[in-house]
């Protein structure tokens, strides 16, 4: 049973691991034979849309203003700003709607809006190109290379741009080939219409006016980021306000020393807006993040120790026996969100043991992992 249940989870990993590339192949294949299998198109777009998905919850990276841990965890920033995440949701369904328009509809489209959303499509194509252009040329610091499971989370995350540019040149062929018939079939009354038809329904022209049509399309854009209270250049800054990337603009602080030890590790891995680290401080010799959390328990710590030495022995033994295996596990930043949720109650009774038997308790907590004067 235990043979039988190996080689089922073996299996399982080589599918998981084989999926992107045979999604890729096939694509390629189809492409080649200029087949269009509009079933194939849909799975491969689902499935690698999971991928994609799985790898940003997995491949969990910080952003660049945090700092990277000397001792584990992440060796690299998010190549991706999240604060401008909306400027690229936007352009994706922007050019995912234009693809779509001219996929279905394009044989009943007037040649300007056909151009209109080729222009859409030129966008999403760009996009796509720059992002594998980030992901692809990896992280160029020398103490940052990317090993194969980074490697894999780059694939995975390169999957449904390399699918819509491979389907995106198949659909701009057809339109290629659907010229001739147009020009037969549509004609207008009005000559300077009837010329900008006849110019437009050739194929070269019509890609020619999808380069121009970028300008309103950009436009539209540009207007749509504005109304959400978006920056005009936040497509841009979705990739260079990012450190550690072929197109980052921006440096992060140097790497912190924590040891998964303790809360350190919530104040370093768990989420700004929840744990709300304060700044720098020494511990052991090495700088670390401290939140008000950590300098309140360190606190706590310091003033039994004082008072109470043989409790500070019991409760640092039951420390070292249970925390330190606990803090092994946080990982990831929900995993170091959820040890500050459950630790909050044991900080308000820190808090009311300091300000019962401490004359100056925010004095002792502010001045916990500062260096030595």
């Amino acid at each position: 049973m235990e043979a039988v249940m190996y080689v089922f989870s073996m299996l399982l990993v080589f599918g998981i691991c084989i999926t992107p590339f045979a999604l890729i192949a096939l694509d390629i294949i189809f492409y080649v034979k200029k087949k269009e299998v509009f079933v194939f198109e849909i799975i491969a777009f689902g499935i690698g849309s999971v991928y994609m998905f799985l790898a940003f919850v997995i491949w969990e990276l910080p952003e660049y203003q945090n700092p990277l841990n000397k001792w584990g965890g992440a060796n690299m920033h998010t190549p991706l700003s999240e604060e401008y995440l909306f400027a690229v949701v936007l352009f994706v369904l922007w050019g995912g709607l234009s693809y779509l328009i001219l996929k279905f509809a394009r044989k009943t489209l007037p040649p300007l809006l056909e151009a209109f959303f080729l222009g859409g499509v030129y966008v999403s194509c760009g996009l796509c190109l720059v992002w594998m252009f980030q992901l692809l040329c990896g992280a160029h610091p020398e103490e940052m290379r990317m090993d194969s499971f980074d490697w894999f989370m780059v694939l995975c995350l390169c999957v449904v741009p390399f699918l819509y540019l491979l389907h995106a040149g198949q659909l701009m062929v057809r339109l290629v080939k659907e010229r001739a018939q147009k020009q037969e079939t549509i004609h207008y009354d009005n000559k300077a219409l009837e010329k900008a038809n006849l110019w437009l329904l050739k194929g070269a022209n019509l890609f020619l006016a999808g380069v121009v049509a970028l300008l309103p399309v950009l436009g539209i854009l540009v207007i749509l980021l504005c109304l959400f209270g978006q920056q005009p250049d936040s497509i841009i800054l979705a990739f260079t306000k990012t450190s550690d990337w072929i197109l980052s603009g921006e440096i992060s602080p140097p790497p912190v020393h924590y040891d998964n030890h303790y809360l350190c590790t919530v104040s370093l891995r768990g989420h700004k807006r929840l744990v709300k680290p304060l700044r720098y401080g020494i511990r052991r010799g090495e700088k670390i993040v401290v939140n008000r959390q950590l300098c309140v328990a360190n606190a706590f710590e310091q003033l039994i120790m004082e008072k109470a030495p043989k409790f500070h022995k019991a409760v640092r033994n039951f420390y070292d026996t249970y925390g330190y295996p606990i803090s092994r596990h946080i990982k990831k930043a929900w995993t170091a969100d959820l040890v500050y949720l459950m630790m909050k109650p044991l900080e308000w009774i820190f808090l009311v043991v300091l300000y019962l038997f401490d004359e100056k308790p925010e004095n002792r907590i502010s001045s916990q992992y500062l260096p030595p004067m």
